[in-house]
């Protein structure tokens, strides 16, 4: 199937963080603590959060306009520039005074991730002006730091709501045409014990009725992915096999692809497989990282 989203206009709303890497060896245990002393030789920064969908969509061909905030600081300023060079609009990224930009810091110690560093300072965020209606898609890339905390955003508004959910109740995306928990936020949102396929299906089923979603795409990790849908819509497709997959960014990737090429065929079968697809090539590379269309489609 041919694939082409440079059309298609997505509103990316959610927590937006800065992923930074500090790649370095080691010899030796520090003296101090049963620790490796690692030799930094080199570092960089990635959008992280809603920042990864965010390129994710872009890699994938897509026109984005990102909603949310940073803080007043280097690595506010280092995210927004970093979206602006993929030509992202970041012009509703508010830059909040006094305030951190959320960052995810990695250390590396011989390709192998020792340590990370969370900086971040949760607040309840409000969007005061009008969305514009002429979004293709809205995607609520919530990773519960702010954004999506107060209920500004009005869900029933909108047509293709899309959300990547955090919240322990669904209650918050009522309505939402697409969600894409993982197995353990299935869990809490359902209150059901999720311990195979029937359990899922239960649980999205509850989910569906009560929230009036159109289909939940449970990601399964390495077991791959059930989507559950009205009328009874069931389907399960399995992981592609990676040999030491680094899962960072893998669910930022599936809401990706899903949207773009869900609103593209409208086949949530074969969306559901691309976006498994895309996942596979960003776990096959090491860090946060992005799939293009072709490079998904040849594991299809």
């Amino acid at each position: 199937m041919k694939l082409n989203f440079s059309g298609i206009k997505v509103l990316l709303i959610g927590d937006f963080m800065i992923d930074h890497y500090i790649l370095g060896s080691s010899s030796r245990i520090s003296p101090e603590a049963p620790v490796p002393v690692v030799i930094p030789q080199s570092e960089y920064s990635i959008p992280g959060g809603a920042g990864n969908v965010a390129m994710n969509l872009s890699s994938l061909g897509a026109q984005v306009t990102c909603l949310g905030y940073v803080g007043d600081d280097i690595w506010g300023e280092k995210l927004v520039s970093l979206l602006k060079g993929k030509k992202i609009n970041t012009e509703n990224i508010e830059i909040i005074d006094n305030h951190p930009t959320t960052l995810k810091k990695r250390i590396y110690s011989n390709n192998k991730q020792v340590v990370r560093i969370d900086v971040e300072e949760i607040i309840d965020w409000t969007y005061d002006l009008p969305i514009n209606q002429n979004y293709d898609i809205i995607i609520l890339s919530d990773y519960n730091k702010g954004v999506l905390n107060n209920s500004w955003f009005d869900i029933s508004l909108f047509k293709n709501v899309i959300v990547d959910p955090k919240k322990h109740s669904f209650s918050h995306y009522r309505g939402a045409k697409i969600i894409t928990p993982n197995l353990n936020e299935l869990q809490k949102a359902s209150s059901i014990k999720i311990k195979d396929d029937e359990s899922i299906i239960s649980a999205c089923r509850q989910l569906i009725n009560e929230y009036n979603f159109e289909y939940i795409i449970t990601k399964k990790g390495d077991k791959g992915i059930t989507v559950v849908g009205k009328d009874d819509f069931e389907f399960h497709i399995k992981a592609h096999s990676i040999l030491k997959p680094d899962v960072t960014g893998a669910g930022d990737s599936i809401i990706s692809a899903l949207s773009l090429s869900y609103f593209q065929t409208k086949d949530i079968k074969f969306s559901t497989i691309f976006a498994n697809a895309a996942a596979a090539v960003v776990v096959s590379k090491t860090g946060t990282a992005n799939s293009t269309i072709s490079e998904a489609l040849k594991l299809i």
